[in-house]
């Protein structure tokens, strides 16, 4: 019996990491700037409940012009272009967007980047970017 107890109490404690994994807890996102923007900052993913809260900061950004960010399957390097989760528009700076729908491990299941456009007139210019990393 004492092997056994020995052996359960091992497995137990090697397991005990995958428990402790970023899954369950907030994640930061560094936004470094694109395009000679001068816009960088940070994202912050919590969980929330079923879902995720998606925090935003960027400096240097235009005053009281909306730039929309969205979560993008890729990479800075590699983004596609077709974004998988809409954000709220950053605007002076910040931007807060609950996805009751997402979950953290969704954001895990293939690479992600959260992606900032200058403006909706011109989505096409990417002034920030960092990719999701657990």
């Amino acid at each position: 019996m004492h092997k056994i107890a020995l052996a359960a109490a091992l497995l137990g404690f090697a397991a005990a990491p995958a428990f402790a994994s970023t899954m369950h807890h907030e994640i930061k996102v560094e936004l470094a700037a694109q395009n000679n923007s001068g816009e960088t900052g940070y994202a912050l993913i919590k969980p929330m409940g079923k879902g995720i809260e998606v925090i935003v900061h960027l400096k240097g950004g235009p005053k009281g012009v909306a730039q929309p960010d969205h979560i993008h399957p890729g990479t800075c390097a590699n983004l596609n272009p077709v974004p998988k989760y809409p954000l709220e528009n950053v605007v002076d700076g910040k931007s807060v967007t609950k996805l009751p729908n997402v979950s953290m491990d969704d954001l895990f299941k293939e690479p992600m980047a959260i992606n900032v456009h200058e403006s909706a007139q011109d989505l096409k210019k990417y002034v920030a970017c960092g990719d999701i990393k657990k």
